[in-house]
């Protein structure tokens, strides 16, 4: 039998996943010989034997379980008689076309060499092997290469190079290798700067704060039972009401504190390690303080994800506060002397190391919403896999510069988008300058260089401002198209299509503040076909922040003189002054806005019902009355008869055709809401009953419009919402009504980007 060559190219997420020590282990198995080697397209294998097509099958169907291959290509060429099969040095092109790796939590070899006291890695908190360990954020260019990372500082030693050269070791051209010797360092100060034994176990026990050097980025980390700590750590970080992260010991203990599903339970231990938001545990007691997370029903948890963090749980705590350390509005810190500085004053202690971070990277958040996993934050993880676009093609190198608020940007080109990780709200020069760090070297990773780019239509955001600048072509996007385009460009899909797109804002059009918004179209267009009606939002998006003045001008708007003076009870906080000041902003219309925000209409009700009358971040309002709601429903089983017939019952509201739009009207819904209240219905019956009318009111929209002939698209930040979420499901699925949600990028501001390139495309 005549010895056969061919040359094979893979493309995919096959640098830094074990792929080269995979492929050099099977063609020994297998008794081929020749070469792989990393190059910035992939990989590429030479190969030389008698059975090679046997040998591509096994190359694609037992690749390492990190590893994604998109594409194989093979040429049969010129057999050179090699006598063995090498690992070779990467090849480096100008064309660069190769995916890297997000970063990945430790591995269980791992964490059992670190508990080995035998173990030269023995309690290492740099611990990792070609399975685990750091890849994103310290990569600066392509291919994946330790010079190319950040680990280019620390040179290898002799027992390291061993196992780095031994095809058959674990860590086989693991670039991040390390080891006490010759690996990063991390040390312990206190707020004076002064040097400290050990990494802060006994301080985090005794109450004190530490700043804790991450994969992505600084922590703020104390002892979640530790009343006083947390609320230290909330007072000194200005954080207001939001809540805290934590991380926790186990899934076991996790589960004293919180209900976790086989759905949930996958995500904790999954790689990408994300924080999973769950619902607490009904039960008398509770571990954990209020202040955790006041009041809501959920806590977001994850689970250790670095050696470091398994190394902290030596104390005696089953729960640490991990909440990212940022300066309030500001980005999150990652460097050492930004740390030292900026969180002095917060930090009691600091745990520091010398392995640079290069690309800042947030811990992801994840929610399970009827029975799928929906991204509130995508990061860590899961930045930069790539969407892959069978059915479009963008034919120029584009730039979506995405929203102001929860920002990420998107690039794409040909078949592939890659949507950066969350960058945050864009509203200060810090937010700003880090998302040009973050575009320019995600340029790098990504290999695409932009020749047009999209932004949003505001005029007064500061990406519009800085897409404005550019001396490239450029297409501005109304907001809820691009929430539209981008669930249909997950899908792969670009058919016109009927879409609901429920958020706080996006100006409209007509000048107005858009958010409950009916829209049919494509990345071609849309035509609005139903929305909320308009009613007048006091100071505009800086009025969300008062839900009852919003909760106010909405009844008076609404309300007949007679209704009207019936609610005289309901504004006992607000003082004189804002009556009079909102009754004249009401009359002459003087920074008041029309909106049609569905953001803002449960912002009114929470207000109205003295849920949330202060918001000290997005969506609290909102998200504390969906708390609400969620605590009475699980003390009313659903076999309870009287409960199903009067709870679940929809308030009344009207579908109004007007201008062959439908318009939502919520003024009898409102009406009959408030003589509930005032009757005294708890605050949870009533909010249960206004999350199942807004479900209602959507799928009736729905059905008006005719939804029955194709799919519906359901976006924008309130389909984060589990509970409305659900029930529209439900209801969508009683009416066979299909369904199109996001997948793998947030149905908030998150995945906006990704749509406003999509629409761009088929302009420039």
């Amino acid at each position: 039998m005549k010895r056969e060559a061919k040359t094979i190219f893979l493309n995919g997420i096959v640098q830094g996943v074990g792929f080269r020590p995979f492929v050099f282990k099977l063609a020994n198995e297998m008794e081929i010989k020749g070469w792989v080697h990393n190059s910035s397209r992939g990989v590429t294998v030479h190969a030389e034997g008698y059975n090679l097509d046997l040998f591509d099958n096994r190359l694609l169907n037992e690749a390492p379980p990190l590893a994604k291959i998109v594409t194989i290509r093979s040429v049969v060429s010129e057999c050179k008689n090699y006598e063995t099969f090498e690992i070779v040095q990467s090849e480096v092109e100008q064309e660069a076309d190769v995916f890297i790796s997000p970063d990945v939590a430790t591995c269980e070899d791992c964490l059992e060499e670190m508990a080995d006291p035998t173990n030269r890695r023995y309690k290492f908190p740099f611990t990792n092997c070609t399975n685990c360990g750091p890849r994103y954020t310290i990569i600066r260019d392509v291919p994946y290469d330790r010079s190319q990372t950040t680990m280019s500082d620390f040179p290898m030693c002799e027992f390291c190079s061993v196992e780095y050269r031994n095809p058959w070791d674990r860590r086989f051209h693991a670039q991040p290798i390390a080891c006490p010797e010759c690996g990063p360092k991390v040390q312990l100060r206190d707020a004076q700067g002064h040097l400290l034994p050990g990494i802060g176990v006994d301080q985090l026990a005794q109450g004190g704060i530490i700043a804790v050097k991450g994969l992505g980025g600084f922590h703020l980390v104390c002892d979640a039972r530790n009343a006083q700590a947390v609320r230290r750590l909330r007072e000194r970080k200005e954080r207001g009401a939001k809540p805290f992260a934590l991380m926790a010991r186990s899934v076991v203990k996790a589960c004293d504190e919180v209900v976790i599903g086989p759905e949930e339970e996958k995500l904790l231990r999954s790689t990408a390690a994300p924080i999973v938001v769950l619902e607490r545990q009904l039960k008398l007691a509770n571990v954990l303080p209020e202040d955790i997370a006041p009041g809501i029903h959920t806590l977001g948890i994850m689970l250790p994800y670095t050696p470091l963090h398994h190394l902290l749980f030596d104390g005696p705590y089953d729960f640490l506060v991990m909440t990212s350390a940022n300066l309030s509005g500001r980005p999150l810190i990652y460097k050492n002397d930004e740390a030292l500085a900026g969180l002095k004053g917060i930090a009691d202690y600091f745990l520091i190391h010398d392995r640079d971070i290069y690309h800042p990277c947030d811990d992801s958040v994840v929610q399970v919403i009827g029975g799928e996993t929906v991204f509130l934050r995508r990061a860590r993880g899961y930045v930069p896999l790539p969407i892959l676009m069978s059915a479009i093609q963008v034919r120029t190198p584009l730039l979506g510069v995405g929203g102001e608020l929860k920002n990420a940007f998107c690039l794409a080109s040909g078949r592939w988008a890659f949507v950066s990780q969350y960058l945050g709200d864009m509203e200060g020069y810090e937010n700003l300058q880090r998302f040009h760090q973050e575009r320019e070297s995600f340029q790098r990773v990504v290999n695409i260089t932009p020749q047009a780019l999209a932004y949003d239509q505001h005029p007064n955001y500061q990406l519009t401002r800085f897409a404005l600048e550019q001396p490239l072509p450029k297409y501005s996007v109304q907001h809820h198209h691009a929430h539209l385009v981008s669930v249909l460009g997950e899908w792969d899909r670009n058919e016109p299509t009927l879409g609901i797109i429920c958020d706080g804002t996006g100006l409209g059009e007509d000048g107005c503040i858009w958010g409950f918004e009916v829209l049919y179209g494509n990345a071609s267009g849309f035509k609005r076909k139903g929305h909320l009606e308009y009613l007048p939002l006091p100071g505009g998006d800086t009025g969300a922040k008062h839900p009852l003045r919003i909760a106010y001008a909405y009844l008076k708007t609404l309300f007949t003189e007679e209704e009207w003076d019936t609610t005289e009870s309901l504004w006992t906080d607000l003082s004189v002054d804002e009556r009079q000041i909102l009754d004249r902003q009401l009359e002459t219309g003087i920074q008041v806005f029309q909106t049609s925000s569905a953001g803002r209409l449960f912002d009114a009700v929470s207000g109205l019902l003295g849920v949330c009358r202060r918001v000290t971040y997005e969506g609290q309002a909102a998200i504390e009355l969906e708390s609400v709601a969620i605590r009475f429903s699980q003390q009313h089983p659903l076999e309870d008869v009287e409960w199903e017939e009067n709870v679940k019952r929809p308030y009344p509201y009207e579908v109004r055709v007007e201008n062959a739009q439908c318009i939502l009207k919520v003024g009898t819904l409102l009406g009959e809401l408030v003589r509930d209240f005032l009757c005294g219905v708890s605050q949870g019956e009533i909010a249960y009953r206004f999350h199942r009318t807004i479900a209602h009111a959507i799928v009736d929209l729905a059905m008006q419009l005719q939804v029955e002939k194709g799919p519906l698209v359901l976006s924008g930040g309130v389909f984060q919402n589990k509970l409305l979420t659900e029930a529209v499901l439900n209801l969508c699925q009683d009416k066979g009504i299909e369904i199109l949600r996001s997948r793998t990028l947030p149905p908030g501001d998150g995945g906006l980007a990704f749509g406003q390139l999509l629409i761009a495309n088929e302009v420039l």
